[in-house]
């Protein structure tokens, strides 16, 4: 039950309304527009899915990084390339991806968004 107080003098601009309901109803509200915006979250995620904007992380890849597993040797090996063929599509040296998988360097921005790009995954995700 909604009741409007058109007589509550506001310390805020003319024109103000203000609305008391009661604690219970704000709750239901409250919990309703948390639901609306899971839903609307879930709908993107579906949808991108279905355009192929996205994709799910597999298990195996999880499992991989939760073993300390260089991040980008992982997704080189599930997306089926060799050092070689990665470095060729991303246009970096096969040297240089051998060193960030052995970490023995880091790798710069722009290499790891050569690297992201050549494997389809945003390179926040293998830096």
């Amino acid at each position: 039950m909604l009741v409007f107080v058109d007589e509550v003098k506001s310390p805020g601009p003319p024109g103000k309304e203000f609305a008391v309901i009661p604690v219970a109803a704000l709750r239901k509200l409250m919990e309703d527009a948390e639901m609306l915006a899971d839903v609307k979250a879930y709908d993107a995620a579906k949808a991108g899915l279905e355009d192929g904007s996205d994709e799910l992380v597999p298990l195996e890849i999880t499992e991989r990084r939760l073993r300390g597993e260089p991040v980008l040797r992982i997704w080189r090996e599930y997306r089926g390339l060799t050092r070689e063929q990665l470095a060729k599509k991303a246009k970096v040296s096969r040297a240089l991806i051998a060193a960030i998988e052995t970490r023995r360097k880091a790798g710069s921005v722009g290499t790891w968004k050569k690297l992201g790009a050549a494997l389809d995954v945003s390179w926040e995700q293998l830096a």
